[in-house]
């Protein structure tokens, strides 16, 4: 969820520092994410679904501290 909250926008850019392998594996797996590179030059990207995920949590916390 960090990492898909730490994208901006859709475009590429590198991930968060300290994220493993395993968890953008994940990401990508469950569709959220695709990532183009390898090893320090390794950058992802939000898909629509993660994007509209990423939105849908947003104005879920935000109603939670209203």
């Amino acid at each position: 969820m960090v990492l898909l909250h730490s994208a901006q926008g859709m475009e590429w850019q590198s991930p968060p520092k300290g994220t493993s392998l395993k968890t953008l594996g994940e990401a990508e797996e469950q569709g959220f994410i695709l990532i183009r590179g390898e090893f320090q030059k390794r950058q992802f990207r939000l898909t629509s679904l993660g994007f509209e995920y990423v939105e849908r949590d947003k104005r879920r916390l935000e109603a939670r501290r209203l």
